[in-house]
């Protein structure tokens, strides 16, 4: 039983690890949301680079609002600094306004992170249980799982620390004002204004880019994604 009880512990650590790293790239995701409605309620001034506007912030502040659903294949890969080794997985997400998320991977291995507003639920094929876990609110402040709150406050919670041009890319370089599990992180957005990459730098070295393709924005997305059903032999085990 004491053997058993030790490999599960085990599993929540690695689960743990891992749930971290959705965290972070949830964040990415929500600046992804961010530009991405920019381009699809206003194609054409958003088309050109930002010069009159104050702060880049400003404007994704005032745009978020036209993003109520988005669904995107995405690709993502982490730089693990203590194995000094690279890890890809791939896989579709989907987004739906006061209803969640849905982290859907599909490679290397078929798992799944789902926040339905109240709870992270966190399964995989091969594992014999899925783990549910309550969000508190105050311990997500920054992370952009409040979406409406977190990029309402983003001049609050981020600097600017420098806006370049890299060939035809636009490249937004941020840093927390606080204590953060992220040290710093860049975003690449085209003459579009999509973004194209994010990449997050931790504060335990690793980096974290993720990348996206096949975007729909507003093409309504079923509130059952985000509602999770049990499984037949699975055990629900929360913490």
């Amino acid at each position: 039983m004491s053997s058993a009880f030790g490999v599960r512990r085990k599993i929540f650590a690695s689960s743990k690890t891992i749930y971290m790293i959705i965290i972070l790239s949830f964040m990415v995701m929500n600046q992804i949301l961010i530009s991405f409605s920019c381009a699809s309620e206003r194609p054409t001034p958003n088309a050109e680079r930002r010069t009159n506007s104050s702060s880049p912030f400003d404007s994704l502040k005032k745009t978020y609002a036209g993003v109520n659903s988005l669904e995107a294949a995405f690709h993502q890969k982490i730089f693990i600094a203590s194995l000094k080794k690279d890890r890809a997985f791939e896989g579709d997400f989907y987004y739906k306004r006061h209803k969640g998320f849905l982290w859907k991977y599909s490679a290397p291995k078929v798992k799944f992170f789902l926040y339905d507003g109240q709870y992270m639920w966190q399964g995989e094929d091969e594992k014999p249980f899925v783990v549910k876990e309550r969000i508190r609110k105050e311990k997500t402040t920054g992370t952009f799982l409040d979406l409406i709150e977190d990029i309402a406050r983003m001049d609050e919670l981020f600097t600017l620390k420098q806006q370049s041009i890299v060939g035809s890319l636009e490249v937004l370089e941020i840093v927390p004002k606080k204590d953060s599990t992220v040290n710093a992180a860049k975003v690449w957005i085209d003459k579009q204004n999509i973004v194209r990459k994010i990449e997050i730098h931790e504060f335990t070295g690793n980096i974290n880019t993720i990348e996206f393709s096949a975007v729909k924005i507003n093409r309504g997305i079923d509130n059952g994604q985000f509602i999770y059903r049990p499984e037949k032999g699975k055990e629900i085990v929360e913490r």
